[in-house]
């Protein structure tokens, strides 16, 4: 079979559970499908396609989710008091969800909207982030949900949000930023989104400083590499002597596809297609975008192969790998995406900091 084949049957399987998922009539009944979404992820993970494929696939499967579930509850509480919209954000945003994807979302709504409307959307967003975790996607242990006050504003306070953090890059502020920098909506009214990435984008473009702070912040972490080509591993705590692949690989290779888009005024979401988007620019050689991207699907699947194996043995899939897990093959190859990540942030570095 060609990939091309393989790429069709994930998205009619996809799609075939998008359908029960439409028609699902309770949380109990969206509950039930777990297992077929599990058996998508394995069916994606042993076919080898592409990290950017298998995210979409995953990400169609939540936005079904996401979208059943408000319906349902709207249909408890009656019919929303003023326009709103569900609002993703993180790894669902840029339709590159995985098996530990936990929910990152917001509600924006109008700015008319009253102190009554906001009560109704308290409980509206308790209701579907607590649906959303009894289907197979886990409470946000930072709170970055709509059930949190903070995350559930008017456009106006959203927008006030975003100028704050632009204007004033301190950690916890670009903690914030750097959750809710890709949006998308999912549901409602899509406008208000649009006009969230809208002022966003005006507000970067206006601080000369953001660029070159959020480049600092992204490149404190660097690779697991030591100095004689060896693998470094956790030295302490529940996961000693493994390697978190997501903490220092796979986030600093997105949040370098971040700095290289916004650096050129990109509005794309996706990892992939925002190195793209920067080699269209000029900002990156078509090189350097061909050896990160490489890297990236690299340790994606490797990634993903782990926490099927876990899976299937019965344990919870994390992101820490030992190294016994890894063939010669693998080791070698890691350590050459590792050089590549850490090549980059020091392009980066000389290219965005400008002594900042």
């Amino acid at each position: 079979m060609t990939t091309t084949h393989l790429v069709h049957n994930h998205r009619t399987q996809s799609l075939f559970l998008i359908e029960k998922i439409k028609y699902a009539n309770s949380i109990s009944d969206l509950s039930n499908l777990r297992d077929e979404k599990e058996t998508i992820f394995q069916a994606l993970v042993e076919s080898g396609v592409s990290a950017e494929i298998h995210g979409q696939v995953m990400s169609m499967i939540m936005d079904a989710f996401n979208r059943r579930i408000i319906q349902l509850t709207e249909e408890v509480l009656g019919p929303p008091p003023c326009d709103y919209a569900w609002m993703v954000a993180g790894s669902h945003a840029r339709n590159e969800v995985h098996m530990l994807s936990d929910q990152d979302n917001a509600l924006v709504l109008a700015e008319d909207a009253t102190e009554d409307d906001r009560f109704y959307f308290a409980y509206f967003a308790m209701r579907v982030c607590n649906g959303l975790a009894a289907v197979g996607y886990p409470l946000c242990t930072g709170k970055y949900m709509a059930a949190t006050g903070k995350w559930n504003q008017n456009v106006g306070r959203w927008k006030d949000y975003y100028t704050k953090w632009v204007a004033s890059p301190e950690y916890n502020k670009l903690l914030s930023i750097s959750v809710f920098m890709e949006i998308r909506c999912v549901y409602g009214n899509a406008e208000l989104v649009d006009t969230l990435q809208n002022h966003l984008h005006e507000t970067i473009h206006a601080n000369p400083r953001f660029i070159p702070a959020l480049t600092r912040d992204a490149i404190e972490t660097s690779p697991p590499l030591g100095i004689f080509n060896s693998l470094v591993l956790e030295k302490s705590g529940d996961n000693t002597k493994s390697l978190n692949i997501k903490k220092f690989a796979l986030n600093l290779i997105i949040d370098l596809a971040r700095i290289y888009s916004l650096s050129a005024g990109g509005s794309l979401t996706g990892t992939e297609e925002r190195f793209r988007y920067a080699v269209e620019q000029g900002t990156l050689s078509q090189n350097s975008c061909d050896n990160i991207i490489g890297a990236y699907r690299f340790l994606m699947q490797v990634r993903f192969r782990h926490q099927l194996n876990s899976q299937l043995r019965g344990d919870s899939p994390d992101n820490n790998i030992r190294p016994d897990e890894f063939s010669s093959f693998e080791r070698k190859h890691l350590k050459e995406a590792f050089k590549i990540i850490s090549e980059l942030q020091d392009v980066a570095k000389l290219k965005f900091m400008n002594g900042f």
